[in-house]
């Protein structure tokens, strides 16, 4: 049987990233991700709760804030949990591998050039504009 777990979501942050820490003093960064959705005449928005590990929480939360653009490629995770009242509880979330800040420039420019994140690592982007300018 073949298994296969990606997702690949661009949008925009609903709220600041909040970074904690475990009891072992590992950094985990939370935030959401509003997706806009066009279908025919109706727009739709799907919300997504994402957490990133270590390095690259702690370089969403300090540069990243409500509002902001970001692409995120990682993975889903199902979670499940007894909730105070004794009810059980699920919930699916995505889980950040990698992350590139989009910028707001004009027409989907990315005005800062781009940077791409991974988990563990990073490296920057710079866009290279050829021909005239604008």
């Amino acid at each position: 049987m073949v298994s296969f777990n990606r997702v690949i979501l661009a949008g925009n942050l609903t709220r600041d990233p909040e970074l904690r820490f475990t009891n072992d003093g590992v950094p985990v960064c939370s935030f959401g991700l509003a997706v806009n959705r066009v279908r025919s005449r109706n727009e739709e928005v799907d919300f997504f709760d994402i957490s990133a590990w270590r390095e690259l929480g702690e370089t969403i939360a300090n540069y990243k804030k409500k509002g902001d653009p970001i692409l995120v490629e990682g993975r889903l995770q199902y979670r499940t949990w007894e909730a105070q009242d004794g009810s059980k509880r699920s919930k699916v979330d995505v889980v950040a591998d990698t992350v590139k800040f989009l910028g707001r420039g004009n027409g989907g420019d990315d005005s800062d050039g781009g940077s791409e994140r991974h988990s563990g690592r990073s490296t920057t982007r710079r866009a290279r504009r050829t021909g005239s300018s604008r």
